[in-house]
């Protein structure tokens, strides 16, 4: 590969994954790359920028998915439920990923606070310009704060992805619950995705 910096985080990504996070060093991270460690300090500063390269990459290729999964929903209402499940769903089953929200794992990454931001960066990365098309269109209320609802979705995905290994807990109930208490703040009251809401 002629480009030393992506070689490097390929060889992070695939050293992180067989051996863990923890246990990598950079010496390995080196000898996977096919480089020398000065050379592996020539393009990332230290472990902690490495490790961070790693998780925005993949977080990066999750969020690509999403975007294209999102973008095959009509209405603002299912775009919102059904890609706020599929982002969580698939940052589960993202070994790395779901360190983003291991208290221990951040602790360490303290000296580093963009690790701690990623997650309400990417949210309003994915989130912003579908919440902006639907109020340009007239589906989402005018008032909105759209990037504060965005940052909000943040703590809403941590809500939902700490329900996922609940005994009973389904893709179905996770989805009533955002379309119940999260899909409303999107519109004037009385109505949902331009539809007006039965009484009773």
């Amino acid at each position: 590969m002629s480009d030393p910096a992506t070689a490097i985080l390929l060889a992070a990504e695939s050293c992180y994954l067989r051996l863990g996070v923890a246990k990598t060093t950079m010496d390995d991270i080196a000898r996977e790359a096919g480089v020398s460690r000065p050379t592996v300090y020539r393009h990332y500063a230290n472990r902690d920028d490495l490790v961070l390269g790693v998780l925005l990459s993949r977080a990066r290729g999750v969020l690509e998915r999403a975007r294209r999964f999102i973008d095959t929903r009509g209405l603002i209402d299912d775009k919102l439920v059904d890609g706020l499940i599929f982002r969580v769903d698939a940052g589960s089953r993202d070994p790395m990923l779901a360190q983003l929200v291991d208290p221990e794992f951040l602790e360490g990454m303290a000296g580093h606070p963009e690790a701690s931001r990623l997650p309400a960066a990417l949210a309003v990365e994915l989130w912003e310009p579908v919440v902006r098309a639907a109020q340009a269109t007239g589906d989402v209320r005018a008032d909105l704060d759209v990037t504060g609802f965005c940052l909000w979705l943040t703590f809403i995905e941590l809500v939902v992805l700490s329900r996922i290994n609940r005994p009973g807990s389904t893709d179905e109930e996770r989805r009533a619950l955002v379309r119940a208490y999260v899909v409303p703040a999107l519109h004037r009251s009385g109505v949902r995705g331009g539809s007006a809401i039965a009484a009773g």
